[in-house]
């Protein structure tokens, strides 16, 4: 309440219209309030959705890591079948030696209870037996290539080498004792030795796909525009929903960081240049980590419809308070506002008028007032026509003294940029041509000057910002020599250049070109200053020509005051005409009576 108060005690709040007054009044009671209930509904949405997606991503992530280890079990439990089975067919139902027809039998045999056990645990995609004697029996005859790559393998020495316990290898690709040396597997190896005896019967290997660990994520509630994978304790990724990351390590070193370093379990942080919801689970007995990403922009996509819902809604009601202020200011500023139209009409010199009063109230008594004095007015204008022609002669002076302080604060500003930038020979160049430039403009005290001196102030002023903006634009001069000797209000041309180079080509974007050109048509002087710039939108040029119904309503401050002193000057048969075309550029045509100052 105390910062409304303040807000209404403020000059400027005070200085305004009092329909502008109820307006502002009812616009932040109503803007402010919903923007603060869309922002704060906005964060607590985001931050509930967050934790629910932790706590969801979280169960999913148990849900898949227990499917993962009842697979990896499972091929373990497939092992150990495998080891009792091949121990009764190899020790305690021996065969003869020697014949092929034994051979192919035993093979036949071996082969049976690998697809056999295949069928039994299905999560197993292939498996080989290699005997003692370097002989591969394989699920699959794509098992049994590359002989000479199986028997000189490391994997096998391992597995040689141990007592008999599960052995697991990482992912890899490999070209022997796979089906596919493109596939992606990790193996099972296992020593089979002689259950009663201990003595060595052969090595046995299983294969499981990577597919088959990432098929898992699909099936368990995946999260909407996420991803999941699997990466080792060194973050290289082992499973991964694109097959592309596999065996590679986690491209964002950010990421990685997070993962091979952090405790944490979720985080909600930004990776590559994206905010984005991580959240961590540990594998037991390997060493890995799953992790499960979600861009935050896909989570808040309910938000961010519940915020545009709001702003709807807050629009709506705005437009309904704005509705209602109106409504209000016509109760009650309309009879003011019928007052302040009669004093604008006499302010521009109407004074045959009368405002009709229909009430007695405050209203009333003002407009009774307003009345007396039209009249009062009108008694004394037969007696101010000399003081008009003063007033007349002030205001082209006032004009005049507006522009000299505005070109005199932008070069200012232009010598301290310079010296903050410690071009110390530009500031004495641009300080050389401001100097010049207000030698010109001075004159004498002359009110007009030649064509010449203005064309040479406009170069002088030109010169100063082309240091400022040399990548701006160029500038070009073409002028007959017999228009240099007509007269001209001095500090004509230079706002004419100023507001090209400031609202034609300053935003263009590139390098663009000014050109004055003079000449002499029908007895006139017609000078115009083109440009090559962004031009102007059919509506802002209609405001340009169109002559304001009040000073409010005034646009292009700087072409209309030099189209009013020409007007002044010479009557209104000169001043400006203004053309342009969007994307194009604009051109302004200057149009003077040919005076010299012989003449």
């Amino acid at each position: 309440m105390q910062f409304l108060q303040k807000y209404i005690t403020m000059p400027w709040f005070r200085n305004q219209r009092i329909r502008y007054k109820i307006i502002m009044i009812y616009f932040p009671l109503i803007f402010v309030p919903l923007f603060v209930l869309g922002f704060v509904s906005n964060q607590v949405y985001t931050n509930a959705i967050v934790k629910k997606t932790i706590k969801n991503v979280s169960d999913n992530s148990s849900l898949i890591i227990t499917r993962i280890t009842g697979m990896l079990t499972n091929v373990e439990s497939c092992a150990n079948m495998l080891t009792i089975n091949l121990n009764k067919l190899i020790v305690e139902e021996p065969q003869s030696q020697g014949s092929s027809e034994t051979s192919l039998q035993m093979y036949t045999q071996i082969t049976n209870q690998l697809s056999f056990a295949m069928l039994v645990f299905p999560d197993v995609q292939s498996a080989a037996y290699i005997d003692a004697n370097g002989r591969v029996f394989g699920s699959n005859l794509l098992m049994e290539r590359n002989q000479e790559l199986i028997t000189s393998s490391e994997m096998l020495k391992q597995i040689d080498a141990s007592s008999g316990n599960n052995i697991w290898f990482p992912m890899q690709q490999r070209n022997y004792l796979t089906t596919d040396s493109q596939e992606i597997v990790m193996t099972l190896g296992k020593r089979i030795v002689n259950i009663y005896t201990g003595q060595k019967l052969g090595m046995l290997v299983l294969n499981i796909k990577e597919s088959s660990l990432s098929a898992i994520y699909q099936k368990i509630g995946s999260i909407q525009d996420g991803s999941y994978f699997i990466v080792n304790e060194r973050g290289v990724v082992i499973s991964s929903q694109h097959p592309e990351d596999l065996l590679h390590e986690v491209a964002d070193p950010t990421l990685k960081n997070w993962i091979t370093s952090s405790d944490n379990t979720s985080d909600l942080t930004s990776f590559q240049h994206e905010k984005t919801l991580v959240v961590s689970s540990d594998v037991p007995s390997f060493g890995w980590k799953l992790i499960s990403m979600a861009p935050l922009v896909s989570l808040t996509a309910d938000t961010r419809k519940i915020t545009v819902l709001i702003v709807f809604i807050g629009l709506i009601c705005l437009f309904f308070a704005l509705l209602g202020a109106g409504m209000l200011s016509q109760l009650i500023a309309k009879p003011i506002m019928g007052l302040t139209k009669h004093m604008k009409k006499v302010k521009e010199g109407s004074l045959d008028i009368e405002f009709q009063v229909n009430s007695e109230d405050e209203i009333g008594l003002l407009a009774s007032g307003f009345n007396a004095m039209i009249k009062r007015v009108q008694e004394l204008l037969t007696n101010i026509n000399f003081e008009q022609k003063k007033k007349r002669e002030y205001e082209l002076a006032l004009i005049q003294a507006q522009i000299k302080p505005h070109f005199l604060y932008n070069t200012l500003d232009v010598i301290y940029t310079l010296s903050e930038m410690g071009r110390a020979r530009d500031v004495q160049r641009t300080t050389k041509a401001l100097a010049d430039f207000y030698r010109a403009a001075l004159s004498k005290g002359r009110e007009t000057i030649t064509i010449e001196e203005e064309v040479r102030n406009v170069k002088d002023y030109l010169s100063i910002q082309r240091i400022r903006y040399s990548d701006v634009f160029t500038f070009e001069f073409d002028i007959r020599g017999e228009v240099l000797s007509g007269l001209i209000p001095k500090l004509t041309i230079q706002p004419l250049v100023e507001n090209a180079i400031y609202h034609g080509l300053k935003t263009k974007g590139s390098l663009g070109l000014l050109k004055v050109t003079g000449e002499i048509v029908a007895g006139k002087i017609k000078i115009i200053v083109s440009d090559d710039g962004v031009g102007m939108l059919p509506q802002r040029l209609e405001a340009l020509v169109k002559k304001p119904e009040s000073p409010e309503q005034a646009v292009g401050y700087g072409l209309r005051n030099v189209n009013d002193r020409i007007q002044l000057y010479f009557g209104d048969d000169y001043g400006l005409q203004i053309e342009s075309q969007p994307g194009q550029g604009t051109e302004v045509t200057l149009w003077l009576p040919f005076q010299s100052e012989e003449g």
